[in-house]
């Protein structure tokens, strides 16, 4: 029995999910483990171990598995033919949704988490995604982001020094990452299509929205974004004012579309 079958066993008990994350972490920095490869769903993927989306994979042999499971029943019921996954992070949902025979653009901003989803689409063999190291938002510049803890390489990164999500780190651990951001509507002119879009972009979402703004208008399209709670009021409205109305939830990941026929 693989070590790996053995963790993803033990860690389904509350006493050795404490335990595992600590030992993986401290086996990780004795041993200068750098990279792991783990195969999920048929699919290879290289993973950070310093990075906690990473480790859960690892440990769970599953990430946002209901998530995916949902976009793939929206993309068969519509027969979406683009994804745009905007935060792809190391390609866990762009590389998952390849089988489907999509046009795919993945967005990722830090540069480790990009050179990891370069690698995860090389390693597969997958030809259909287009990658883009940036951000999207409603302006073209340089911005700061803010990475929590600098060991992560990514995961998470904030844009504004003062979030609160900020506060339970100390200073010595945030990392200062300066990225390109982009508008969305000058990379993706595209119209008249059936699209799926999956936005995790850490508090920057009305600036990505308002980026596709042209996007959002001349298609047809299903979106999953990532909402936290002190920011739900401000991106319902915006969808609301742009003719997009909530269809599903999973956790803090909310659907909306703008047109009810179909979905």
């Amino acid at each position: 029995m693989k070590i790996r079958t053995i963790i993803n066993f033990l860690y389904k008990f509350k006493i050795f999910k404490r335990i595992i994350p600590t030992l993986l972490k401290v086996m990780v920095k004795f041993f200068y483990i750098k990279e792991i490869k783990v195969v999920h769903n048929n699919l290879i993927f290289l993973l950070n171990p310093k990075n906690p989306i990473d480790r859960e994979i690892y440990l769970k042999d599953k990430y946002e598995d209901d998530q995916i499971t949902f976009l793939k029943k929206k993309i068969d019921e519509n027969r979406i033919k683009i994804f745009i996954d905007i935060g792809a992070h190391m390609g866990f949902y762009s590389i998952n949704l390849s089988k489907k025979k999509l046009d795919i653009y993945a967005f990722e901003p830090i540069l480790e988490n990009f050179n990891q989803l370069e690698k995860n689409i090389l390693i597969n063999k997958i030809y259909n995604i287009k990658t883009y190291n940036c951000a999207l938002s409603n302006i073209k510049k340089s911005v700061t982001m803010w990475v929590p803890d600098k060991d992560r390489t990514g995961g998470f990164a904030i844009y504004n020094k003062n979030d609160e999500a900020l506060t339970k780190y100390s200073m010595k651990s945030i990392s200062k990452r300066v990225i390109q951001s982009d508008i969305g509507d000058d990379l993706l002119d595209i119209k008249n299509s059936v699209i799926a879009i999956k936005i995790d972009v850490e508090r920057h979402e009305e600036e990505v929205l308002y980026g596709i703004n042209k996007l959002l208008e001349n298609n047809k399209i299903v979106i999953q974004i990532e909402i936290f709670d002190e920011r739900k009021k401000q991106i319902f409205d915006l969808l609301k004012n742009k003719n997009y109305y909530l269809i599903h939830s999973i956790e803090k990941d909310y659907y909306f579309t703008n047109f009810k026929n179909s979905f």
